[in-house]
């Protein structure tokens, strides 16, 4: 991973997230080949898998969302120093150990999961990341592979209530 560097952390307005704003370098660099995906290795603690995401006006950034910005302890207008590579790991997402179990364990899930799209396996992964604990990330992996077998492959669609 390339030497950090020190950016600024600023937020676009109420409501909206954090973010780094990278330079014209860092596009450059990041973006070959049409890439996307990051890993940005924040004050050389923490690991963050994210996307580079672009402004109407053409602005670069990376967003940084608060739960890391609390274990950094970094507020607006905080300095930190970032580390900032393509992300080449599998999915581009840090993956939960009780997800893995679960679609290691599960044949049937496990193909429907290798069947869909990157950004889909994202949006299912962040599911399971979105709880804290182990317990409560296993009963959502179990849920979200038996929705899986039950055709229902969309994000957006296995966490709502049936109707």
């Amino acid at each position: 991973m390339k030497a950090g560097k020190t950016y600024i952390i600023q937020k676009m307005g109420a409501g909206y997230m954090h973010y780094i704003e990278l330079t014209g370098d860092d596009v450059q660099r990041l973006t070959a080949a049409g890439n996307k995906r990051v890993v940005c290795r924040l004050n050389n603690q923490l690991d963050l898998h994210a996307a580079i995401m672009k402004t109407k006006e053409g602005m670069y950034y990376v967003m940084i969302g608060l739960k890391y910005l609390k274990q950094l302890k970094l507020t607006i207008n905080s300095k930190v120093i970032a580390a900032i590579s393509i992300d080449k790991t599998d999915l581009q997402f840090n993956i939960p150990e009780e997800f893995a179990e679960v679609i290691a364990t599960d044949s049937k899930a496990k193909v429907i999961f290798d069947s869909l799209t990157a950004g889909n396996k994202r949006g299912l992964i962040a599911l399971v990341n979105m709880v804290k604990s182990s317990d409560k990330k296993i009963e959502r992996a179990l849920l979200i592979a038996e929705k899986l077998k039950a055709g229902i492959t969309s994000p957006q669609k296995v966490m709502a209530k049936k109707s």
